[in-house]
């Protein structure tokens, strides 16, 4: 797995701003109010959120992983 860097992140968040500068047609709301307005996260958000999904289906065998392999109990 490439390790996600971080001018791909700034650029991931640029589009993000855009579409939903675009979805609420009011540009007087910050950044996070239109987020909240449209129902979505950050991309930071999403992407701990994704991670500790997946730390969840380690450690409950939902993956054929060794766990012991990414982490030190």
């Amino acid at each position: 797995m490439e390790a996600i860097l971080q001018k791909d992140i700034e650029l991931l968040e640029k589009v993000q701003r855009r579409a939903t500068r675009m979805i609420t047609n009011d540009k007087s709301l910050s950044y996070y109010d239109r987020l909240k307005k449209v129902g979505l996260t950050t991309l930071e958000t999403r992407r701990l959120r994704g991670d500790l999904i997946e730390v969840y289906k380690l450690f409950k065998g939902y993956d054929s992983v060794d766990f012991n392999a990414f982490f030190k109990l």
